[in-house]
Parts: C-alpha cells; sequence; structure tokens
C-alpha cells in the first residue's frame, strides 16, 4: 500500500497525463489503484474518455465523503477495470473548512488510511496552485513525483516547487523522483533544460531520482482527444487509427513501461 502525490507548482507540464498513465498501467497488472483528483477541473477523467462524470450531477464528491453525508464507495468512480477515480467539487472552499476546523485534518487522515486498507496504489492528483489541502496530502504521502516540464517556464516551476516545500515546511526527502517532461533530441532547449534540472536536483533534491525524460510525443494529445489510454486494449480502436497512430502509440507505450519499472513505489 502506498500513497504517492504528483505535483509541480507549474500547470501543462503533463503531470494529470502521467499519473493516469502509470496508475492505468499498475491497474493492468492486476493491482487495485485509486486515483484522487484534487483539482477542481478533475482533468484526470479526460485521459479515459470520461468527460461526463466531470459534471455528472449523480455522481458524489469528496466533500460529501468527508462531511460524512455518502459511504466510502459512493465516491467511487471506475474508468478502468481495477481503477477508480474520486473527484472534488471546491477545493478552495475545502482548503478554507481544513484552516478554519483544524479536525478536519484527522478526517482526510482517516479517509486516506481506510482506503488503504483496499487498494494497492492511491494517487494523488493537485492542480499548480496550492492551499491547505495540498500541504495535508503531501504531508500524507509516502512518495512524491515532481513533474518537470524542459523549458524555462518549466525550470521556474520546479524552483518555486522546493520553495513551496521550504516555506510550508514539507520535508524534501519526500521528493522520490523528478520527471522531465517534453524532451526532443531535435531541439536544443529540452537538452540545456535537462542539464540544468539535473544540476538543482543534485542541489535541492540529493535523494531524488531524476527518471530519462519523456519525450514530446504528438500522439498523446490524439489519444486523449479520442478519450483512449495509452493501455487501453485496441483491437477495435486500432482499425480506425492510422497506422502512423499505431506505431506511435506501441512506442509511447513500451517507452512508459520502461520509465514507471524504474519507479519502485
Amino acid at each position: 500500500m502506498a500513497v504517492i502525490s504528483t505535483f509541480c507548482k507549474k500547470g501543462g507540464v503533463g503531470k494529470t497525463t502521467f499519473i493516469g498513465y502509470i496508475a492505468h498501467y499498475y491497474a493492468t497488472q492486476g493491482k487495485k489503484v485509486l486515483v484522487i483528483s484534487v483539482d477542481d477541473q478533475n482533468s484526470i477523467f479526460r485521459i479515459f474518455g470520461k468527460e461526463d462524470k466531470i459534471f455528472e450531477e449523480s455522481d458524489n464528491y469528496l466533500e460529501f465523503l468527508m462531511a460524512n453525508v455518502v459511504e466510502m464507495g459512493d465516491v467511487l468512480i471506475e474508468v478502468r477495470p481495477n481503477l477508480h477515480v474520486i473527484k472534488t467539487l471546491n477545493t478552495d472552499k475545502l482548503s478554507m473548512k481544513l484552516t478554519l476546523e483544524r479536525s478536519q485534518e484527522k478526517v482526510i487522515k482517516k479517509i486516506i488510511n481506510e482506503y488503504e486498507t483496499y487498494f494497492d496504489y492511491i494517487f494523488i492528483d493537485f492542480p499548480p496552485s496550492s492551499s491547505r489541502l495540498t500541504e495535508v496530502l503531501l504531508d500524507l504521502s509516502d512518495s512524491i513525483i515532481i513533474v518537470v516540464g524542459l523549458d524555462s517556464l518549466g525550470l521556474n516551476g520546479f524552483f518555486n516547487t522546493i520553495q513551496y516545500f521550504v516555506d510550508n515546511d514539507i520535508d524534501l526527502n519526500a521528493i522520490k523522483y523528478i520527471v522531465p517532461n517534453g524532451f526532443s533530441l531535435n531541439r536544443r532547449a529540452p537538452k540545456v533544460s535537462l542539464d540544468k534540472l539535473k544540476e538543482q536536483a543534485l542541489e535541492f533534491t540529493p535523494n531524488a531520482i531524476v527518471l530519462p525524460p519523456m519525450k514530446d510525443r504528438s500522439i498523446v494529445k490524439n489519444l486523449q482527444s479520442d478519450g483512449v489510454s495509452v493501455y487501453d486494449q485496441l483491437e477495435d480502436e486500432a482499425k480506425r487509427m492510422t497506422a502512423w497512430d499505431v506505431s506511435n502509440r506501441n512506442l509511447l507505450r513500451d517507452e512508459l513501461k520502461e520509465l514507471f519499472d524504474e519507479v519502485k513505489i
């Protein structure tokens, strides 16, 4: 059982894509996986073609569970076999409640502990903004994975993330992995950014492992626009896909498997 957070103080770095794919990968290995989305946009659903669930009023939210008006199973939304997602409604309001009512922290801890008895992995997907809810859940995490975009803004996001941890007394040693994203052999900027990221990681997070960079592949957007995960069984879909899409989907899937096999959590 493990609680894993993916975080970065910069939006658009591929954090939700990473967490969606690694969660689905573990689910295909027969593990029971839960993703808790504490991002009001609940973008994780789009990766699995479940956008209708974002605004589905008959579904329950994390806030309802914290208010003790629903049961543990009522907030679970199955997006793939062995893979469930919990969505949030208003994280700003929830964070305010945590700030004003410290007892609510015990409620969150109790919820996480109870889910740990059922799920093998619990992943937490954050927005780039921070709040009291962010601090509480990061403190509850066994491992933290930082996803960093390979450009100047991405590097700034990494530095801001480190500063955020220091300012809020969050243990930097909880950062186990750093995932560079957006690498390209044909562009100089990502290679320079990767070298700088490794230098900064050595200085600020010497105990964290910088994983091999995820490559910038347009197939990711193609798959997500169709609501297809890279680890879906695509026999029927492949018949409608171009040969280029099928080839690149397979290449991405194999690259991600190699990357995920290096993550020991």
